[in-house]
């Protein structure tokens, strides 16, 4: 993979970046039998811009350039995605279970590799250290809360329990959103829709061109 040579305007059309050859990224029409890929691939073939959300093929490369800072990349980070329509989760009304059985039927997934510079590298490192910090003391805050009220049987050590609790659920909820880097918007069968990418990132890509 060759860097981020493009510009918006040197950049191959969107609508086939392949010209004459089997274009595994061209408009989403399934065909009646599976095209062979390229053997080389144009580095921003199956990517584009749509406002300010990356719109990717799922087998799409990503360029090696951090998606965070628009800096030359370092590592790649495996991430695996998922996203169901948020609809589907006023399910739960009909009852926990019927939510899970959609949720698992209906949602979409997808293994990317997100290519990071060594800063941004490091500063999730951080970020998951201060959640695993943060989720820990909450958590053996609850148990002390536990303990006292079970020993003392004083109902104002109860706070603390309560306190441990819902800090660890934000630990782990905020430390997940910490670490994550980018979030699906929207995914299909085919195509993937990123937020969280750097504005720099985007503008070298051409603009989204179907109507899907």
């Amino acid at each position: 993979m060759s860097g981020y040579p493009y510009s918006p305007q040197s950049a191959p059309p969107a609508a086939n970046p392949f010209a004459d050859e089997p274009n595994p990224y061209a408009a989403p029409v399934k065909p009646a039998y599976m095209q062979p890929y390229p053997q080389q691939l144009p580095p921003l073939a199956g990517l584009w811009r749509q406002g300010k959300v990356l719109v990717m093929h799922k087998l799409a490369p990503l360029p090696d350039v951090c998606v965070k800072s628009n800096e030359p990349a370092a590592r790649r980070l495996k991430r695996k995605v998922q996203w169901h329509h948020p609809a589907i989760t006023l399910s739960i009304f009909a009852g926990v279970l019927v939510y899970i059985i959609l949720a698992a039927i209906l949602t979409k997934r997808a293994t990317i590799l997100l290519p990071l510079s060594e800063p941004w590298h490091a500063r999730r490192k951080r970020r998951l250290i201060f959640a695993w910090c943060a989720g820990l003391g909450c958590l053996g805050l609850m148990i002390l809360g536990f303990v006292l009220v079970i020993e003392t049987n004083e109902g104002i050590y109860a706070l603390l329990l309560l306190v441990g609790f819902v800090g660890s659920l934000i630990a782990l909820i905020g430390g997940q959103a910490a670490v994550a880097m980018v979030s699906p918007k929207r995914m299909t069968d085919d195509y993937l829709w990123l937020k969280g990418v750097h504005p720099d990132f985007l503008n070298r890509l051409p603009e989204w061109p179907y109507q899907i």
